[in-house]
């Protein structure tokens, strides 16, 4: 319902620069939160149209991707596939939910973030994991912040 992007947006504000790009199946415009610095868009995450409309926010400026659904393999590498070109060298494709499927939680959910991390690592070179992020291991997120190095 917003809560993320208005905390992020704050940090942004806290910054001086930064936008930030919420995308939801559903966004009832009533009960999502204004901000100058947060751009709705409607759709699915993965999907070719949802996409489009988020590069053309984005535009070329530098980006931090951050992934939060909780879905299976598939859809997180698809996810993965269309958003990993918009972040520089330098900066951060981050996978939420990797804590999932038995890592160390919900060892029922089966393969999704966790193994679509896995295999971004283990196949394309271009991400590597930052273990500093990790190192308070308070988050859902272990494993998933992936600094692009080429």
């Amino acid at each position: 319902d917003g809560g993320r992007a208005l905390f992020l947006a704050s940090i942004l504000d806290l910054l001086g620069h930064g936008q930030v790009v919420s995308v939801a199946p559903s966004n009832d415009p009533a009960c999502l939160p204004e901000h100058p610095r947060i751009t709705y868009v409607t759709g699915r995450a993965h999907e070719r149209d949802t996409v489009s409309r988020v590069r053309d926010v984005v535009g070329g400026g530098s980006t931090v991707v951050i992934l939060g659904t909780r879905g299976p393999h598939r859809r997180m590498q698809n996810e993965i596939n269309a958003y990993r070109d918009l972040v520089p060298v330098g900066s951060y494709l981050i996978v939420e939910h990797t804590v999932l499927n038995g890592y160390p939680v919900r060892a029922s959910f089966g393969p999704g973030p966790f193994e679509a991390v896995r295999r971004l690592i283990n196949t394309r070179g271009e991400f590597v994991p930052d273990s500093a992020r990790d190192r308070h291991g308070l988050s859902f997120n272990l494993g998933g912040h992936l600094r692009r190095v080429k």
